[in-house]
């Protein structure tokens, strides 16, 4: 069940997502959007076997979801904002894609069981609450199949700051939860707040229920890691 504060985070993330639209660089459809998945090239399609049934954790319009597809994976995106996603089933329809896209929103996965191999979180970690990742990872416990991985993509708060005598923006110290803004042209200013990661947080959080595979550096502040769900260890 979502706290109060997760709903507000949310709901606002949800509106300026859905302001935004669909921007060249998050459209599956332009080159410039190819640089998020160009960034991984060495790393994720190591993880992804032919026939995987993969999930796309906040796929907006469906960049990861179709890069997943043409690794060799059965790519199901999700996201709570409809503009970015009604965009994705189109890129998806005159592709002939098999790549499904359901609406609905972390807190609450419409999945059954044993329904994934493997789940990616592409840098959208921002937006959930410490409470909220937790809540996601019990989830994926269930949802992921025996030895499925848990593929977190996201960037050290701390490292990026590396050097910087204060930081530039202020969080509240004991949920993270940091306050902000984003213009959007023509369409006016919307509050987008977000949640202060590291990967010590985010290692502590998941280590809970999924054991941590690997850890690997992608760039200077970007890093991946590697959970496995394993089941046949429980009880």
């Amino acid at each position: 069940m979502k706290k109060e504060s997760d709903m507000n985070i949310f709901d606002a993330t949800r509106k300026h997502y859905n302001a935004a639209g669909v921007h060249p660089t998050t459209d599956p459809d332009n080159p410039r959007s190819q640089f998020a998945v160009e960034r991984y090239e060495n790393h994720l399609p190591k993880l992804i076997r032919p026939g995987m049934r993969a999930l796309d954790l906040g796929c907006n319009a469906g960049r990861f979801t179709f890069a997943m597809e043409e690794m060799g994976a059965i790519a199901t995106g999700i996201d709570f904002a409809e503009i970015p996603l009604l965009h994705a089933k189109k890129v998806a329809a005159e592709r002939k894609s098999r790549c499904q896209f359901n609406i609905g929103d972390m807190s609450a996965l419409p999945y059954k069981a044993n329904s994934f191999d493997l789940a990616l979180l592409p840098q959208n970690n921002v937006y959930l609450s410490y409470q909220a990742l937790e809540n996601l990872t019990v989830q994926l416990k269930q949802i992921l199949s025996n030895s499925g991985i848990f593929v977190v993509i996201m960037h050290d708060g701390l490292v990026k700051r590396a050097g910087e005598e204060t930081f530039s923006e202020r969080y509240d110290v004991r949920t993270g939860l940091i306050e902000g803004s984003r213009a959007i042209p023509d369409k006016g200013v919307y509050a987008s707040p977000c949640y202060f990661w590291t990967i010590a947080f985010a290692k502590h959080i998941i280590e809970k229920h999924l054991p941590l595979e690997e850890v690997k550096q992608i760039d200077e502040h970007r890093f991946m890691l590697v959970f496995e769900n394993k089941k046949g260890d429980e009880g």
